[in-house]
């Protein structure tokens, strides 16, 4: 499981960029578990799975950090 924080995402598209201090991997909204109960936006600090995708490595399973925890 990595850490890292969204820093860039285009909600009418549906994808974005979550950096993990090395650099910015790719992940698809409906990549994210917990998307019901937090609204995605950029600095969210987040954990994740890296996968292959079809132009190189992808975010998976991107669980949203509790607000409390990413300050």
């Amino acid at each position: 499981m990595f850490t890292g924080k969204i820093v860039r995402f285009n909600n009418n598209r549906g994808f974005g960029f979550i950096n993990n201090g090395e650099e910015d991997i790719f992940f698809f909204a409906d990549s994210v578990l917990n998307r019901d109960d937090y609204f995605i936006k950029d600095g969210l600090e987040v954990n994740f799975e890296i996968a292959p995708g079809y132009k190189g490595p992808q975010a998976v399973n991107v669980n949203i950090k509790d607000e409390e925890s990413a300050d």
